[in-house]
């Protein structure tokens, strides 16, 4: 689930002298004396051959040396970079977020790179902004594709969600659509 590396990368930061040896300034600065290539995977197999730290304390470390020494999992910045370009659904996220959550207690609507998570017990939605529309995915299982219920396409890494409606306004965020909002939950 999204919501979980929110927590282990702040867990990491408060703990990494006491694991690492080293605090979180101390290794931003040997990351940048190395002078290497600014891409993670580069960043990551250095701190690995050369220090030693586990796959997640250097993917940890590298995320943070490339946000410029910040938590890359603030989600008000990461919800900020969602929407560059895109704030004409602001309107829109912002009605579909309180629709959903208050016809469940415990929803989060979680950012990543490209796209919200929603989530309750697990991982069952997904709201990816574009030009033109916010395509809401959801897991509705076999349900059949049907009107504006399509084949989910283009929302990312999220292989559980089979469905999706595109919302082109805000008039789209509808009775039905939370009736399907509640199916996938």
């Amino acid at each position: 689930m999204a919501r979980g590396s929110q927590e282990r990368e702040l867990e990491f930061i408060a703990t990494a002298k006491e694991n690492t040896g080293r605090s979180i300034p101390e290794w931003m600065g040997i990351i940048e004396e190395a002078d290497l290539e600014p891409k993670p995977n580069t960043i990551l197999k250095h701190l690995k051959a050369n220090y030693d730290l586990n796959h997640l304390q250097a993917n940890l470390l590298s995320g943070l040396y490339l946000n410029d020494g910040q938590p890359v999992f603030n989600y008000e910045r990461m919800f900020e970079k969602l929407f560059a370009g895109h704030e004409q659904w602001q309107a829109s996220y912002e009605l579909l977020k309180e629709k959903v959550q208050a016809e469940f207690d415990d929803v989060v609507f979680v950012p990543t790179k490209n796209y919200i998570s929603i989530e309750g017990e697990k991982v069952f939605g997904c709201a990816k902004l574009t030009k033109k529309t916010i395509r809401y995915g959801l897991d509705l299982g076999d349900r059949p594709f049907a009107g504006r219920v399509q084949k989910s396409k283009g929302l990312g890494a999220m292989p559980n969600i089979t469905h999706m409606i595109e919302l082109s306004s805000i008039d789209d965020i509808d009775d039905e659509l939370i009736a399907l909002t509640n199916q996938a939950f």
